[in-house]
């Protein structure tokens, strides 16, 4: 047997290891969300020893570190004008197939965007869900981010990407003839579907049908404990965050000013603050009264788990869709700032029962 099949692929602490042989599938995410629905999609052998785990640094080495075999994608920056971003793609794409020669044979399960198109290169896959809702609200002929993927299939950067990577580069959310197929965690609607098979199943439907063996594996992935449930659980408001100041490009004025035109509907003392992975804001700064809990972990399966609370507030954060009914939601939506409108527009809502402020 060669070498190359005898390698090991190593978790971030060294513990846990796979062999290359081993490897039938490749996970490549860099949300917390995708990296969930994946774990529930297959079975314990498939996710525990026969998958490779490519992973953005939305996803922490304190989750990393718990999968059986970890390589980390790009992790230091996300701007795209970024010459670091360039050279780490590039030499991803050159060193992929030594590195991981599996690439060229495993099936790929992706979010492709970011640093995936360099490992996806020519090869087809199949799109993981990005978020509740995520083809509804992004991938409509006149969403944000269709708008932004046509800007940039005729921009220089755009080009040059699409010519060292291919269309996966361009054209996300499944909008190239790569991506074979949809795993959605709810339907949506979208043009970019065609004739595509789509495969729906809802987070709760997978955790109910899922063995107490994968639900405490899952549980031990994301770090959950008893004592984080009962934490979230006391306080009466939610308020769940994004990384506005990365991705909108608000200055710290600017996104100070949006909290605090939110934060004056709210008693802060029954407020606790859920940080989304990308999201360094310093809160306490500014908020002192506020509770902040900043493990990375999706708010979804923290329901899953037991959270709960009388009301979830956010600016325009997806994640209020994990809540029941009984949970009453505030949302102030993307039209609170002229930059939130550009990034995200103006037509997105929650798909469920909300208050609009």
């Amino acid at each position: 047997m060669s070498s190359k099949t005898n390698r090991l692929l190593s978790s971030v602490d060294g513990s846990l290891q796979v062999a290359y042989k081993d490897v039938r599938q490749v996970c490549i995410t860099g949300s917390l969300y995708a990296l969930l629905q994946y774990l529930l999609l297959f079975d314990e052998d498939t996710v525990k020893r026969h998958t490779c785990y490519f992973l953005g640094y939305a996803v922490g080495d304190k989750v990393s570190c718990n999968l059986p075999a970890v390589s980390v994608g790009i992790k230091q920056t996300r701007s795209f004008f970024s010459p670091l971003r360039w050279i780490e793609k590039i030499w991803l794409q050159i060193v992929k197939n030594y590195k991981y020669p599996f690439l060229k044979t495993a099936k790929i399960y992706a979010l492709d965007a970011g640093f995936a198109a360099p490992l996806i290169g020519k090869r087809n896959y199949s799109l993981l869900s990005d978020g509740p809702n995520c083809m509804t609200m992004n991938m409509q002929e006149n969403s944000a981010e269709y708008l932004r993927q046509i800007h940039k299939q005729h921009s220089f950067g755009g080009r040059l990407e699409g010519l060292l990577y291919g269309s996966v580069a361009i054209h996300t959310y499944g909008n190239n003839p790569q991506c074979t197929a949809f795993y959605m965690t709810e339907k949506n609607n979208s043009f970019v579907y065609g004739e595509r098979p789509v495969y729906i199943a809802s987070l709760q439907e997978m955790w109910d049908a899922a063995t107490e063996n994968k639900r405490s594996f899952v549980r031990r992935v994301f770090n959950v404990s008893e004592e984080d449930i009962a934490l979230l659980n006391g306080r009466k408001v939610m308020f769940l965050t994004q990384p506005l100041i990365l991705d909108c490009h608000l200055t710290e004025e600017e996104y100070v000013a949006i909290l605090r035109k939110v934060f004056a509907h709210y008693d802060l003392a029954q407020v606790i603050l859920k940080l989304h992975p990308r999201d360094n804001f310093d809160y306490k700064r500014y908020f002192p009264d506020i509770l902040v809990y900043n493990k990375a972990v999706n708010m979804q399966l923290l329901v899953l788990l037991g959270a709960n609370v009388e009301r979830a507030v956010t600016i325009c954060s997806s994640s209020v869709n994990a809540f029941p009914n009984n949970v009453e939601v505030d949302w102030f939506g993307p039209a609170i700032h002229p930059k939130l409108s550009a990034f995200y527009g103006d037509n997105i809502f929650p798909a469920r029962p909300y208050n609009q402020l």
